[in-house]
Formats: structure tokens, sequence, C-alpha cells
């Protein structure tokens, strides 16, 4: 991993099974990119639709039984704070965290990304964008990030070199691993 960008090297954090596998693995090289949420693999599917019904209820506390149902909850930092609702609340434009559910429901409602598409162990990442060439983002892919950030935002982001705005981790058995913003 000495190699790869640090937007790479995070991206692992969420995926550490690819990491692992051969350090020589460019889960980039078999990048799938889709809107297309029947192609998903059935635990992926309902992992990611469990989550918009917890987002509308507008009740963060709604996400605490998806997180329980879990061996390990879902980073929600790269520092992963010991409880990743408080942390959610915290980030959240308002008290009662509903910022970060439509959020949380916006970033799903992406298309998504397959990291690690001919691994064993691919991951699915919304928004796509979150692995996209920010540099080579055609005009409707541009719009697509403007319903996510401000212009300002994105040009931060071309400044910087990849995307670090919030995105979605799911791992190929559904389970919810990350939901994280940052380098």
């Amino acid at each position: 991993m000495r190699r790869l960008p640090v937007l790479i090297a995070a991206l692992f954090l969420a995926a550490p099974a690819l990491a692992q596998e051969d350090a020589s693995y460019d889960p980039y090289a078999d990048l799938v990119v889709s809107d297309d949420v029947s192609a998903l693999p059935e635990p992926v599917r309902a992992m990611r639709e469990q989550l918009i019904e917890a987002t509308r209820t507008g009740d963060l506390d709604s996400l605490q039984p998806i997180i329980d149902a879990q061996d390990t909850p879902p980073n929600v930092s790269f520092g992963r704070p010991d409880d990743a609702l408080a942390y959610l609340r915290e980030q959240s434009e308002d008290e009662e965290g509903r910022q970060i559910l439509a959020l949380l429901r916006n970033l799903l409602e992406m298309p998504y990304a397959v990291l690690g598409a001919g691994s064993d162990s691919p991951n699915y990442v919304w928004p796509y964008l979150a692995v996209a060439d920010l540099a080579a983002l055609t005009p409707g892919q541009t719009v697509d990030a403007y319903r996510l950030v401000t212009a300002a935002q994105l040009a931060d982001m071309h400044g910087f070199g990849g995307w670090f705005w919030w995105r979605v981790y799911i791992g190929p058995d559904g389970d919810w691993q990350a939901f994280v913003a940052g380098d």
C-alpha cells in the first residue's frame, strides 16, 4: 500500500480484506459504477434498504438496531469513536441528527461503485463519486456531485485530488462497514 495515494489508503480502512489479499491488487482496475439496485447482491441490497428505511423515520436512533445486529459497528470516523450515533449527532447540522439522516439517504440514492468487483470481497460504495477521478467528471457526473456538495466544496476536492466528503461502504455480506467523511 506504500505506493497508493492517501485516498486509496483511506478506502482500504473500510475494506481491509482487499488490502490484505494481495499488496499488488488494484481495486480500481475493475471498478464498476451502476445505478441498478437490482444488480446488488441481496445482502447489500437489503442493508441499503434498511438504512434508507431508518432515515425515513427522522430518528437517528433508528440506526442503532442496524448497528447492534452486526458483529462490528460501522466506522463513522477514522478515529473510530466508541458511540457511532453520538458522533453522527455531533456532525449533524441539527441537534436531532436529521440532517445526517438526510445526507445518508441522499448518498444511498445516488449511483454506487463496486470497489474490487473482480475480487472475492468487493465493496459497495455510495456515492460512486467517492472513487471517481474528479478531474475527469462528465457534465452529468458534475451535476451528481452538485446534488451532494457545493461548488466550493467540489473545488476543494479537485484541489485535494479526490473525494473527501461523506461516503457509505457496505460489504458483500451486507455489513454496513462505514459512513465516513475526510481523506
